[in-house]
């Protein structure tokens, strides 16, 4: 009976519908170039789209809630600059433990200037991005930072087996982790539940503040993370590096099922999500497109991403 229930919810589940637009894609992009389904290929897409996976697991947790983080990208870079100082010249955990403590300070900030001041999760988040990418130019000088041990490497660009990618393994695990922490803790379903209805939820006991605090916690940390894995992927770090990533995994969730309304939204959504953003751009660069049409088409997308979203909360209603 209640492997019935669970095939019932499954087949009725945006999942399934976003699961099969990813199929229909592969199936498409094979068509078109033969080339797409070859291992080195499939292989070359888990790992570019790691990064972004990566980062959208956190992400998600913000947009349950009810708010947005804008500071990613920001979050990352300063990341690869303090974490490519502490690699050269502390060794690779001090590197990691840096910028880890990076993401938590970032989505601190933003969790105490969202619930305790008041201001706009929007409005905060895209200040933070500003400021801290105001920082990541004045300690770097606007110049490139290099120097990271080659054996650093393995974790941005390392092979299990030599074929399947370290970050892509990486991604898995987390994602794993977190989907069970989303569905399956007592804290994941706070998440929803502060996101589907705060004032419900508070008078229900739950401290929305404290959940919203720590979804964008979440968010930061994750965003480091994705910072370590591309600063170890090139062994360097820039001030402009990783621009325009926030919109990148804010797409990958939404086009993955997550709701900018809150309460919404899936691990399996924002991979499947993830992976369809990451075959478009894929295609693209198979078939030689500009990286300008790319970030025109990313944004279509994600506009198109938000208008659904819209339009079926209105349908809901």
């Amino acid at each position: 009976m209640k492997t019935t229930n669970k095939a019932k919810k499954l087949l009725k589940s945006n999942n399934l519908t976003m699961l099969i637009v990813l199929l229909a894609m592969v199936l498409v992009s094979e068509i078109i170039n033969p080339v797409f389904l070859s291992m080195s290929n499939v292989m070359n897409l888990l790992a570019q789209n790691s990064i972004i996976g990566v980062m959208a697991l956190g992400m998600i947790f913000a947009l349950v809630t009810g708010s947005f983080d804008m500071s990613v990208s920001s979050t990352g870079a300063l990341t690869a600059v303090l974490s490519t100082y502490l690699f050269i010249r502390s060794g690779l955990a001090a590197g990691i433990l840096v910028g880890l403590s990076v993401g938590l300070a970032v989505g601190l900030i933003n969790g105490l200037l969202v619930t305790k001041i008041g201001i706009n999760p929007f409005v905060t988040t895209l200040g933070t991005q500003t400021s801290v990418r105001g920082i990541v130019y004045i300690i770097t000088n606007a110049k490139p930072v290099t120097g990271i041990p080659k054996a650093f490497n393995v974790i941005g660009m390392g092979k299990i087996g030599g074929v399947f990618p370290v970050p892509a393994l990486i991604w898995i695990v987390l994602a794993l982790l977190m989907a069970f922490v989303l569905r399956k803790t007592r804290f994941g379903q706070y998440v929803f539940a502060t996101g589907g209805n705060k004032r419900a939820a508070w008078l229900s006991g739950v401290n929305t503040d404290f959940i919203k605090i720590m979804a964008l916690i979440i968010s930061g940390v994750f965003a480091s993370i994705g910072g370590l894995i591309y600063t170890l992927r090139i062994l360097m770090c820039t001030a402009d590096g990783m621009t325009g990533y926030e919109l990148k995994v804010m797409s990958a969730c939404i086009v993955g099922g997550t709701s900018l309304d809150g309460g919404k939204g899936t691990i399996l959504g924002c991979i499947i999500g993830t992976m369809i953003m990451g075959i478009i751009l894929n295609i693209l660069q198979l078939a030689g497109v500009s990286s300008f049409w790319q970030d025109a088409i990313t944004g279509v997308i994600l506009i198109v991403a938000v208008g659904f979203d819209s339009f079926t909360s209105k349908q809901r209603s």
